[in-house]
């Protein structure tokens, strides 16, 4: 007998494939998985923007990465020495409005690369909860903490939700014809609208994936169900973070093995291991690199990244990009 909602791997094996680009876009959730598909050697650009939470703010960011969208420095703003943008997470900020210009750009550049070919691109929902500048007449994607007077905040309907999400697939494919689009929805807990408020926001952004999943055909987009997992499956304040309303490292991990179980094939399960292995020797970090014993490491690294990468070229761009995300030769 099993006394817990056991929520099953999908069929959908094959889907996500080392050397085939994919795009994650959302909430801080989205950064979760992302760093565990780096650590396998995807080939992954994780949150161009930082976390993005609301169905608008997806959207706005795709057309940036789509038309690769310049940023300039008189639309950033001064936040406690730092300039910031209001699309952008605090991650991208700088004391200099240039050089926090420039990071932007480089992001969006990146991101828009990436958009051209990805196979799939992942779209992670938190809230359908906006916040519209009232000076610039915008929605935001980050408040930044500026004062609330600044801002008016709603949440979106059903049918705006729909229409935006469809927008969002259309976007994509006419960008990228053959990309497909994976809707998830956070776990992560929005209490700032109270209990009752959060599970209207996650039944909206639930009622509008399914709407648009259906329309568009599951070829096009479908859903993969981290949400349920977190909620009926794990159902328990042990998979929670400190805070109550995050998913802890144990929650991420699990979530992680179904959503491996449900779109990696038996060969990309294999390499993704050989893969995993060799992130997590990297990642130590080596205490003394002018010693001999720390020479050695390097060296027995630099081995360790061509013998992977002659086994599995594909994995080169991968390589590339955790090494630009991660000090490899610490």
């Amino acid at each position: 007998m099993e006394f817990r909602t056991v929520i099953r791997p999908l069929c959908r094996q094959g889907l996500v494939e080392h050397g085939s680009p994919m795009l994650l876009l959302g909430s801080c959730f989205t950064d979760n998985i992302g760093k565990c598909l780096r650590d396998d050697l995807f080939d992954v650009e994780v949150n161009p923007f930082g976390p993005v939470y609301n169905p608008m703010s997806v959207l706005r960011s795709l057309e940036i990465l789509r038309d690769c969208q310049p940023i300039r420095e008189e639309e950033l703003i001064e936040v406690e020495g730092l300039y910031r943008s209001f699309l952008f997470h605090s991650r991208y900020s700088a004391v200099d409005s240039a050089q926090a210009a420039d990071m932007m750009a480089a992001s969006v550049l990146s991101g828009h690369e990436t958009l051209k070919c990805a196979s799939v691109v992942f779209l992670t929902l938190g809230t359908t909860r906006v916040f519209r500048h009232l000076a610039s007449d915008r929605i935001v994607a980050n408040c930044h903490k500026q004062p609330a007077k600044e801002f008016e905040s709603r949440c979106l309907g059903f049918d705006e939700t729909v229409a935006v999400l469809a927008e969002c697939i259309e976007l994509i494919r006419g960008f990228n014809p053959s990309a497909r689009i994976v809707f998830t929805i956070s776990p992560l807990r929005y209490l700032e609208s109270g209990a009752h408020g959060n599970q209207l926001i996650k039944s909206t952004l639930l009622l509008a994936v399914d709407e648009v999943v259906k329309v568009f055909g599951e070829d096009v987009a479908s859903y993969f169900p981290a949400y349920e997992i977190m909620m009926d499956d794990l159902r328990d304040y042990r998979f929670y973070a400190e805070d109550m309303k995050h998913s802890s490292s144990q929650a991420v991990e699990y979530i992680y093995e179904i959503f491996r179980a449900s779109y990696f094939s038996p060969e990309t399960e294999k390499v993704a291991a050989e893969a995993r292995a060799l992130t997590r020797r990297l990642s130590h970090r080596i205490v003394a690199s002018s010693t001999e014993a720390g020479a050695n490491e390097i060296a027995a690294r630099q081995r360790a990244i061509r013998a992977i990468t002659e086994r599995y070229p594909k994995l080169t761009d991968a390589i590339r990009r955790y090494n630009d995300k991660n000090t490899l030769f610490k």
